[in-house]
């Protein structure tokens, strides 16, 4: 039977970023367990970011496919252009990138392993078992960390996390050569194009972009017309309604759900913690899982590095992470769970108030709007009341309990 100090299981941003830490922190013996046959293979992502992931974790140019100074929001007539300059990352090489980086520092990256359970001993996780090819494995560590995504392999198994009470969405995107005449990213919030969520385009390079579209189920369900058609669908005619842009060739697909609820959860028990979309950390106002993944795994690397130091990695060591998360991001993700509430259930009217308002944002506004710290006040601003929303106040003041 294998073992290590640290198991972390799923190779996307956050399990990857929190073996990178781990290996480059402290001497533990860190494997990475991803199911894919390949790191790149994880693709799922728009790979759509800001500075902070940029520069505050040492990410190279070289996985970087386009840069640009602005972010144009559009509603059904509206639009308005916001200075927040942002980049767009070739997703699989930044995985790639992170997992070679994280080899670099002695972390065992291993692919085509799939975890299926964890291996828990009187109440503490000690261990998982899975699957290399057609071998069953058990491999105990000190620490397991489930970094598996929405799926939340362990997290729901444990009960640290309900999947199934968390709201659900769904994304797609073509990547694609052509032509694209703006220099920014681009969403749409707009019914039509894309119902009860938005649509976007961004730059990827010269003669590439990506075009896509996301919704979350709840308001796809109230938004969308009867003779509704697939996702698929909602992307190619939004490829095709902009003269702003033309494909040549759709080079590739992505697609991929999510689960988002406050982000409050269980991320820390006896023996393992639960990092990035595992436990829920993407941002509920406009979706951004990266950024939220790798702040996450730093976090719980703070915590893990001090637990393996003491030799305790008791829930009551660990909880210093979940503490800390909750402090830190938990008021800003709640108030705008309530914001993208609302958002996605705007009618034609309100979505083109909200990107006026936008506009309207100052530079100190724009700067807090991309960190995700927008203060109440700044929210009140942004948002375009309708005496409808009334009726929606006791379904959001749960968000805010």
């Amino acid at each position: 039977m294998e073992s290590y100090d640290v198991v972390v299981v799923g190779g996307g941003p956050a399990g990857l970023q929190f073996a990178r830490e781990m290996g480059r922190r402290t001497d533990a013996a860190v494997a990475v367990l991803e199911a894919n046959d390949a790191l790149a293979d994880n693709d799922k992502s728009t790979g759509g970011t800001f500075d902070q992931v940029i520069e505050g974790f040492d990410v190279p140019e070289s996985v970087v496919m386009d840069a640009s100074p602005d972010v144009i929001f559009e509603g059904p007539t509206a639009s308005a252009t916001l200075a927040i300059p942002n980049y767009v990352l070739d997703f699989p090489a930044f995985l790639e990138f992170l997992g070679r980086d994280a080899e670099r520092h002695g972390v065992d990256v291993r692919t085509g392993v799939r975890v299926t359970d964890p291996l828990v001993e009187d109440g503490t996780v000690v261990g998982v078992r899975c699957r290399d090819g057609r071998v069953a494995e058990t491999i105990r560590a000190d620490l397991v960390v489930d970094a598996s995504g929405p799926a939340g392999v362990l997290t729901d198994q444990l009960g640290m996390w309900d999947r199934d009470a968390a709201q659900r969405g769904i994304g797609l995107e073509f990547e694609t050569t052509g032509r694209f005449d703006e220099d920014a990213m681009v969403f749409k919030f707009d019914h039509e194009a894309a119902p009860g969520g938005y649509a976007w385009t961004f730059p990827a390079g010269d003669g590439v972009f990506k075009v896509g579209v996301c919704w979350i189920d709840d308001f796809y369900e109230r938004h969308r017309p009867p003779d509704d058609g697939t996702i698929h669908e909602y992307v190619q005619t939004w490829a095709d309604s902009d003269p702003r842009w033309e494909i040549d060739e759709v080079r590739a697909v992505h697609a991929g759900e999510v689960r988002s609820d406050n982000s409050l959860n269980h991320r820390a028990g006896d023996g393992v913690l639960a990092v990035g979309d595992a436990v829920s950390s993407i941002n509920p106002l406009f979706g951004e899982g990266i950024r939220p993944a790798m702040e996450s795994a730093r976090m719980a690397a703070d915590a893990a590095a001090d637990a393996l130091a003491a030799g305790d990695t008791s829930r009551e060591r660990l909880a210093a992470y979940e503490r800390r998360w909750n402090r830190e991001r938990g008021p800003n993700w709640k108030r705008q769970r309530v914001v993208g509430e609302l958002l996605y259930d705007f009618d034609a009217g309100q979505q083109d108030r909200f990107v006026e308002r936008a506009g309207r944002l100052s530079p100190a506004q724009l700067d807090r709007l991309q960190r995700y710290d927008l203060s109440l006040s700044d929210l009140l601003e942004l948002y375009p009341f309708a005496p409808a929303d009334l009726r929606k106040a006791p379904k959001l003041l749960r968000h805010i309990r």
